[in-house]
């Protein structure tokens, strides 16, 4: 027996799936349209404030065609237009300033290549590079608020019924609810026999019937959904394929939810090989093109810090070669990305001495090997600066979870659960972890499990949002820190 209805929905028509989808058509072009107006806009705009009504010189209209160029490579390259309406205001913000950026980046390369460096004005490029970057932040704040205008009225909305009710489909739910940004509702569910216990709280779905009413449903309320989701218990093939017979009359979007809680997922994916679905059980970042969002910035961020810290470098280096003798730099073989050693940079702190080759040794509060400069350079972490040549390199990333030395991840894999998780990623220079306090000595079993968890929930949520966040928190909380020695 049907338990429940949509009663009181905006629209109960088929046409308004219809109007919906061309309003999300319509944003999508929209904004597309903005940028593409907006950028060769702030071109003029720059012109016109550096040389008035000047008709630009020919070096100048070479300039703009291989910038425009550039930007239409690097912003098909990144994410900028893919699913942002599911990513914050300042994730998306965040993209798009890397993207503008890259493609500044990638123009100036061509330029020195092509030896036009000298022809090129800097007044007019940094001009249109700032007034590029505010309109295209205007627009996408003007968008957002005509986004929740358009949701409020239901016309960027979908709806969506669940068939079951499991652990993930119910945090989908509480997450749709949380976010209205995201553009998606759950009108209820219709039990089946193997669903966990319906919460008491109010933030559970409703009840719409059991699994042998949805046909029923489906009839009285054509066009009042737009999907259908299937979140039944893994080994319900046969029930599925019945569920699916007995509604294969209505042409509604489904999708089955499956229910991996207990495999020690991270960040979960589906994938396509040809026409071969998978599920990706255990990955990094969530697909190709958030790396690429990654690398970008590390590039950015890497380059930054060496051109800007250069003459720091080169006083740390001499204090170094003062303090002790020895080389400037500490090698020490780490585990990065999948696993793969590398070997990581860092200013020596150290006297040189012979290390047993299977021995685990920390450095220790008044470690005897440790130079009183090399103290100063721990306390204030500026022993780890020349891992940016790192970053640059490819083997490391501004934020991740800091690598251990190989011996230390041998003992702890086999005490941790999951400990080898954190190299789904590059190890970074300062990490979640890291700006929560867990770095230095780890004597503890209990310290190491915690800086572990950090490390797999930064892999979990990562975004462009959370790695600015990391590093502004670092400048304030890792540097000087006394946990360091």
């Amino acid at each position: 027996m049907l338990q429940g209805s949509v009663d009181g929905l905006p629209e109960t028509q088929a046409a308004g799936r219809g109007r919906r989808v061309e309003a999300r058509a319509a944003l999508e072009l929209g904004l597309r349209l903005a940028d593409l107006l907006v950028i060769p806009a702030a071109a003029i705009v720059s012109h016109l404030v550096r040389n008035g009504v000047m008709a630009p010189s020919q070096p100048q209209r070479i300039v703009f065609g291989a910038l425009l160029l550039s930007t239409v490579i690097c912003f098909g390259i990144a994410p900028v237009y893919r699913n942002w309406r599911a990513r914050g205001l300042l994730a998306d913000l965040w993209v798009v300033l890397l993207a503008w950026t890259a493609s500044f980046g990638l123009f100036s390369t061509y330029a020195v290549l092509v030896d036009m460096a000298d022809a090129v004005p800097t007044f007019w490029l940094v001009g249109w590079y700032a007034l590029g970057l505010m309109g295209m932040t205007a627009t996408r704040v003007s968008l957002r608020v005509q986004l929740h205008r358009l949701r409020s009225k239901g016309l960027d909305c979908q709806r969506v019924i669940l068939v079951g009710l499991r652990a993930p489909s119910l945090k989908l739910h509480r997450l749709l609810r949380g976010k209205p940004e995201l553009g998606k509702a759950v009108i209820g569910y219709f039990s089946s026999p193997g669903d966990i216990a319906r919460p008491r709280r109010e933030d559970g779905p409703r009840c719409l019937g059991t699994i042998d009413d949805l046909p029923q449903y489906m009839d009285l309320h054509r066009g009042e959904f737009d999907q259908l989701w299937v979140s039944l218990q893994m080994g319900s093939g046969p029930q599925i394929k019945q569920m699916l017979k007995r509604i294969e009359r209505y042409p509604v979007p489904v999708r089955i939810i499956p229910d991996i809680s207990g495999y020690g997922t991270l960040n979960p994916g589906v994938h396509l090989v040809g026409n071969v679905p998978m599920i990706g059980v255990r990955q990094g970042l969530p697909d190709q093109h958030f790396r690429l969002v990654k690398r970008i910035e590390d590039l950015i961020v890497a380059s930054m810090a060496l051109v800007l810290l250069a003459p720091l470098l080169a006083v740390l280096a001499a204090g170094v070669k003062i303090s002790s003798p020895g080389p400037v730099f500490f090698r020490q073989r780490r585990h990065g990305l999948g696993g793969k050693e590398f070997s990581m940079l860092k200013f020596r702190s150290m006297r040189v001495h012979a290390e047993t080759p299977d021995k685990i040794t920390q450095a220790t509060r008044n470690d005897p090997r440790i130079t009183r400069f090399g103290a100063f350079l721990r306390r204030s972490s500026l022993d780890e600066l020349p891992q940016f040549l790192n970053v640059l390199g490819g083997s490391m990333s501004v934020v991740g979870p800091r690598p251990h030395a190989i011996q230390h991840n041998n003992h702890y894999e086999k005490l941790i659960e999951r400990y080898m998780h954190r190299h789904y990623v590059k190890p970074g220079i300062t990490g979640w972890a890291q700006v929560h306090g867990l770095r230095g000595e780890t004597p503890e079993l209990r310290s190491m499990k915690k800086r572990v968890q950090y490390d797999i929930d930064y892999i979990r949520r990562w975004s462009p949002t959370l790695d600015v966040r990391i590093i502004a928190l670092t400048a304030f909380k890792v540097l000087g820190q006394k946990s360091a020695y």
